[in-house]
């Protein structure tokens, strides 16, 4: 049979049907399988832009985190020893002040008490000094002696007096 008919082979017709339709296909879907497969390119090399630019970025904070934190330890070292010297100089003031305020009090101590011994001496002196006339008083009134003796033990004991004060 010539011309046109229906084919039953299946095959054929498969065959026949399929580069029917990859043709069609091709003539039709190349433009557009083109044009999705570049902007897919265009958008993959945008990532890959985008991406790179990220790690740039990235990798400039880091360094820049690194000179920060390098920066922040010299400083943190300077402030320890900063720290140290000050609590050194602090220690040994807080020494001098306390050897100074010992001595200090020692000293005060030393001429209260010298203040005190020569308050009694003078209070002695005075105690024994008053008795003493006292007593001559009672020995000259007990004797009645002449006055020109009486006058003379007076003078002795009170330049004694006047010259211990």
């Amino acid at each position: 049979m010539e011309g046109f008919g229906i084919n039953t082979n299946l095959l054929e017709t498969n065959v026949l049907n399929l580069t029917v339709v990859i043709g069609v296909l091709w003539v039709v879907g190349k433009d557009v399988l083109s044009s999705l497969l570049t902007e897919r390119k265009k958008k993959i090399v945008q990532t890959l832009q985008d991406v790179e630019n990220r790690f740039q970025d990235a990798q400039l904070k880091l360094e820049k985190a690194k000179k920060n934190l390098s920066e922040a330890q010299a400083k943190a070292k300077i402030l320890q020893s900063q720290s140290r010297t000050t609590a050194e100089e602090t220690r040994k003031n807080s020494i001098l002040r306390g050897t100074f305020e010992v001595t200090r009090l020692e000293e005060t101590k030393k001429s209260t008490l010298d203040l005190e011994k020569q308050k009694l001496r003078n209070e002695i002196r005075s105690l024994l000094t008053a008795g003493a006339l006292q007593k001559a008083v009672e020995k000259m009134k007990q004797k009645k002696s002449s006055s020109l003796i009486q006058k003379q033990f007076v003078d002795l004991l009170i330049n004694k007096i006047s010259f211990n004060n």
